[in-house]
């Protein structure tokens, strides 16, 4: 969800929430483009290597749930949301995603909003955890890619938040969030790291505690006889002092870090302030404003029924960083254009922002 889109409902969440506390962490771990740029960087003796950031949105607007003050409420919520992430069929739109993933063979995507979706039927709640998979994006997306010729593999991933309610539907909805970086086959990854953030946003939803877990997730890349880190992260979407305080976490664990790192991600956070403003002041460029300056580079957000035609982007919040020796080359929005729907279905609530950067010393740069 953008900033424009939570500020009216941010009262009701600090309210609900009761304050901005931390809560307590946990980790875990596991065609070719027209641009000239990635032409090149799918050759073999240069330096300049192609990534992309995707939120590949849960399918459907949480908020009311969060926000219900009764059982019915509840139930109508939970519902309406099970309904309106059956519409916004991953099944469908993942293929949109992997022909832009396919079309620019970026070396390593960062996602956010990787949601597991299951079932239960009949229906106890939180008793017991549903296992019946109705959505997985990403085993979905990996298989959508190797059916168009293209293998990546999961190089890293942190499980958030997990979150199981009844509808009146006669079935449980179970969701679960990940953070998770794909690496291409011929790229070495290694050292995956999965963090999920000391500063977590409380929530109470029908008087039961609940934070909203937030992380990132990192890897070691060798590449073209270079090394670097590579970094995929989402920010919290409600509360600006907490993803403040989280992009401070992801600067602190990265100041030791010697060797180039890009940071992509969903900041949730306009250019200049918040999570943004935190990395700019730890060393990290931002490699938009770098080529299209004075362009507002839009990537977020649409209505929560993607089948909405008209839903221009009205914000950026997406970003790739740069941090040590990296020549910016090109980045693109992508998923703004119309011809990228498939089935009827825009690809996600946010474009993705596809990157290629040199690696190394700019003054040696072809």
């Amino acid at each position: 969800m953008s900033p424009s889109h939570r500020s009216a409902l941010l009262p009701a969440l600090l309210l609900a929430a009761g304050c901005g506390a931390s809560g307590t962490p946990g980790t875990s771990a596991t065609a070719s483009h027209s641009s000239a740029a990635t032409a090149a960087s799918m050759a073999g003796g240069n330096k300049v290597i192609g990534v992309m950031s995707q939120n590949l949105y849960l399918g459907a607007d949480l908020t009311p749930v969060i926000l219900a003050q009764t059982q019915l409420q509840f139930l109508q919520a939970t519902t309406a949301v099970w309904n309106m992430v059956r519409k916004n069929d991953f099944h469908t739109r993942v293929n949109a995603i992997a022909e832009e993933i396919a079309e620019r063979r970026p070396a390593l995507v960062g996602l956010q909003e990787a949601f597991t979706w299951w079932t239960q039927s009949p229906p106890d709640g939180a008793a017991t955890p549903a296992t019946t998979v109705a959505y997985d994006y990403v085993p979905e997306l990996l298989s959508a890619l190797e059916a168009r010729g293209f293998v990546y593999r999961l190089a890293a991933r942190v499980d958030l938040l997990d979150f199981e309610a009844p509808t009146l539907l006669g079935l449980d909805a179970r969701t679960m969030d990940h953070g998770a970086i794909l690496a291409r086959e011929d790229v070495h990854t290694e050292n995956p790291t999965a963090v999920v953030y000391s500063n977590l946003l409380p929530l109470t939803v029908l008087g039961q505690p609940l934070f909203v877990k937030r992380g990132y997730v990192a890897v070691d890349v060798k590449y073209r006889g270079e090394s670097l880190r590579f970094v995929s992260t989402h920010l919290e979407s409600f509360h600006p002092g907490i993803r403040t305080l989280q992009a401070v976490e992801l600067a602190q664990a990265l100041a030791r870090e010697t060797r180039p790192v890009i940071l992509v991600g969903d900041l949730n956070s306009h250019p200049g302030t918040e999570g943004a403003a935190v990395l700019a002041g730890a060393g990290f460029s931002d490699v938009w404003p770098a080529l299209h300056p004075g362009e507002a580079g839009l990537s977020c957000c649409r209505a929560e029924d993607l089948t909405v035609l008209n839903a221009p982007f009205v914000e950026r919040i997406d970003y790739v960083l740069t941090r040590g020796l990296f020549t910016p080359r090109a980045i693109e929005v992508v998923g703004a254009d119309p011809t990228e729907r498939i089935g009827g279905l825009w690809p996600s609530d946010h474009g993705g922002v596809f990157a290629e950067v040199r690696i190394g010393d700019p003054r040696f740069a072809p």
